[in-house]
């Protein structure tokens, strides 16, 4: 959306006759132009004292109409415009399109600089120098003939020898109109960019005590007429700490739950889900499991907003005690359940749906889908035709937020000043207006409006007024989120498509495909889950729209991620040995496997032999490996006859999916040797043997002799 500041340095064509008329306003008295009657008495013009600023800085105006941009006929007009940065004085003129805005959006066309009607110059003051705020009142009989309706607004800052600086913003001629709008807003309420599935501990702390972004997000809407967007990441991250959750994250969560406002679900971690279909997900992604991030000890005593259900446990006999039941984790159903509104709407981000994305949307569950109102035209060709709350295309429902009444919402919220909110907050009930009278609501059956706050609006503190504003005006009033759903679409739309940029479609895919392999890899470990629910945790932060805004920095971390994924495949690996020579006819042929992942692998070693010189006497053997660890595995082979051969080893896990490839071990076979040595030892034996044997026997020969020379003698 186009906040108020984006809207600046816009020159109508027309800014050259403002500026002529303007001159001859400078030469005489302060509202004489020849053109327009004199102002009476009471039309004023004051300067406000300016404040200092940067000389460098380049100078802006903020254009506010008084009484929220609403004025009787008849009445004066008063504006407010200020002007920011490095001013050197000059003027400021003021002029109105006297041709009234019809549509949303024209209005929107009016806004982001594009032609209107007949652009009369009204009044012109002295503008301050440096920064700071004029005041403009330009009295009813100053004023165009005929005036009804919203109308465009337009002030222009013209110095010496710098180019004009205009703004743009409307007012309301209240002339009776009687046409009714109920408005139902939506605001997400997200964390900031990250990397990680579940938001850290210190992180939860940080924002949800006093000063914190999600408290402050929550007091802007709990108790008014605005629907809830929650990201489920937020639920999910405060449950999974159990009893070790910090008190402002449960106090926050608590609030949330007693809050009286309609309440849907974000997509978990707000991922971007036309991103994902275009990138070639099946379907949206979805987490599969947080038992990675859980510890039983944390759940013993625990607030019953994030106790897990109690398992039955049989009772034990009235004679001895009960034994407690050993704590239990919850379950991802128990971390994400909570009692919502509607979980069936889809809220791609704005300007990025294309109509291939709605049966993709419908495939994952997800009955509506809100889109932008700019990306839809109605079936029938009518440029007068307004686009309906609800609607039609193709088999699919839409929901239509309105480009203007949400921008101007968002602009209201995000301003930083009081003239920038006022100029929102009348842009507001110009569209409102216009969303009302071509929507021919009536006050026995209003038109229905659908406003949505960008996602990157963390700052919900001027929602009050906003809110105040749809109750004040005559024309509009709150809607509710449960009468918007069901209503019957009676419109048929066409989508005009708003893909994304084939770089972040590239970026998308590369994660997804990753996450694939994952998915598969993880089947190694005995709790798929472990590896495979933390992977896609992170990824779904990865994906989340709060990215968008940082490209450079999502792309660091996109980097990063994947090159986390290609190390985490490489983490069970079989270790390479040296060549191996066989000098028996059967034995064992040790194989080293290392796990470098934090958890235990179980794998099956494959193993085939190039040629017949050797029977693989198990082909398949299985190992538990632990974690962070190297381990040995045996496998038995029998040699059949002499020479060279290749052993091919790989690994995969008992579902059959491949964790390394194939390794090749040389091993030179020489079984003979075994049965030539064994010869040889033989022989050897017997001649030691038989020679100590040949011995004795001579010896005792000769012992047997000598006596028998000795008789002789």
């Amino acid at each position: 959306m186009t906040s108020p500041a984006r809207r600046l340095n816009r020159v109508a064509p027309a800014i050259a006759a403002c500026a002529l008329i303007a001159g001859a306003v400078f030469a005489t008295p302060f509202g004489a132009a020849a053109t327009t009657p004199d102002p009476s008495p009471s039309a004023s013009a004051v300067p406000v004292p300016t404040t200092a600023t940067d000389a460098s800085s380049p100078v802006s105006l903020a254009l506010a109409a008084g009484g929220n941009g609403v004025i009787a006929p008849g009445a004066d007009l008063t504006v407010t415009v200020e002007v920011t940065g490095a001013s050197a004085g000059g003027t400021v003129s003021l002029s109105i399109d006297d041709s009234a805005l019809r549509t949303s959006s024209s209005l929107s066309s009016w806004l982001d600089g594009g032609e209107g009607g007949s652009l009369v110059a009204l009044v012109t003051v002295p503008a301050p120098t440096g920064a700071g705020t004029v005041t403009l009142t330009v009295p009813a009989a100053q004023l165009p003939a005929g005036l009804g309706g919203a109308h465009g607004l337009e002030a222009t800052l013209t110095t010496d020898g710098s180019d004009p600086v205009s703004t743009r913003s409307t007012v309301v001629v209240d002339d009776g109109i009687t046409s009714r709008a109920d408005v139902t807003v939506i605001a997400p309420i997200t964390s900031v960019a990250s990397s990680t599935g579940l938001i850290q501990p210190a992180a939860l702390e940080a924002f949800t005590n006093d000063t914190g972004v999600l408290t402050r997000e929550l007091d802007a809407v709990v108790g008014r007429p605005v629907t809830i967007a929650v990201d489920p990441r937020i639920i999910v991250s405060i449950r999974a700490l159990g009893s070790t959750a910090p008190d402002s994250a449960v106090a926050w969560l608590q609030r949330l739950e007693s809050a009286s406002n309609p309440v849907i679900p974000l997509s978990y971690g707000d991922s971007d889900l036309s991103g994902e279909r275009q990138a070639g997900a099946s379907s949206a992604l979805q987490p599969t499991s947080f038992d990675y991030a859980l510890d039983p000890a944390d759940f013993t005593d625990v607030d019953p907003l994030i106790e897990p259900t109690a398992t039955p446990t049989t009772t034990a006999p009235a004679t001895t005690s009960p034994t407690p039941a050993a704590p239990t984790v919850p379950t991802l159903e128990q971390l994400t359940d909570w009692d919502y509104a509607s979980t069936t709407i889809a809220w791609p981000r704005a300007g990025s749906v294309t109509a291939a994305d709605l049966p993709f949307f419908a495939a994952s569950g997800y009955s509506a889908s809100i889109v932008d109102s700019q990306q839809l035209t109605p079936a029938s060709g009518d440029a007068g035709e307004a686009v309906q709350a609800v609607a039609t295309t193709g088999e699919h429902t839409v929901l239509a937020a309105d480009h203007a009444v949400s921008e101007a919402i968002q602009d209201a919220v995000a301003a930083t000043t009081d003239t920038a909110r006022g100029q929102a907050v009348g842009e507001l009930a110009a569209s409102l207006a216009l969303a009302a009278e071509t929507g021919g609501g009536t006050a026995e059956s209003p038109t229905p409006v659908l406003a949505v706050l960008d996602r990157a609006a963390m700052n919900l503190n001027s929602i009050d007024q906003v809110v105040s504003t749809v109750q004040a005006l005559p024309w509009s009033a709150p809607g509710s989120l449960d009468d918007l759903l069901q209503r019957t679409p009676t419109q048929t739309v066409s989508l005009v498509d708003g893909p994304q940029s084939d770089e972040r479609v590239t970026r998308i895919a590369n994660l997804l495909l990753g996450g694939q392999q994952i998915d598969a890899y993880s089947s190694v470990l005995s709790n798929p889950q472990l590896l495979s629910g933390r992977h896609r945790a992170d990824l779904l932060a990865l994906l989340s729209n709060s990215w968008v805004a940082n490209e450079g920095g999502w792309s660091v971390a996109t980097d990063s991620f994947n090159e986390e994924t290609a190390t985490t495949l490489r983490g069970v690996q079989i270790v390479e040995g040296s060549d191996i020579n066989l000098l028996s006819s059967s034995a064992p042929l040790p194989l080293t496997i290392s796990n470098e992942l934090p958890y235990a692998v179980s794998v099956i070693v494959h193993v085939t032999a190039s040629n017949g010189r050797l029977l693989i006497d198990q082909n398949d053997v299985g190992v538990v490996v632990e974690a962070n660890s190297r381990k040995s595995a045996q496998i038995p082979v029998t040699a059949v006859a002499n020479g060279s051969v290749t052993l091919s080893f790989q690994l995969t896990s008992s579902s059959g999916v491949l964790i390394a490839n194939p390794s090749p071990v040389a091993v030179n076979v020489s079984a003979d040797w075994e049965t030539w040595g064994t010869v040889i030892f033989v022989v050897a034996l017997v001649l030691l043997f038989g020679g100590g044997l040949a011995r004795n026997i001579l010896r005792r020969r000769k012992e047997r002799r000598a006596p028998s020379v000795e008789d002789a003698s």
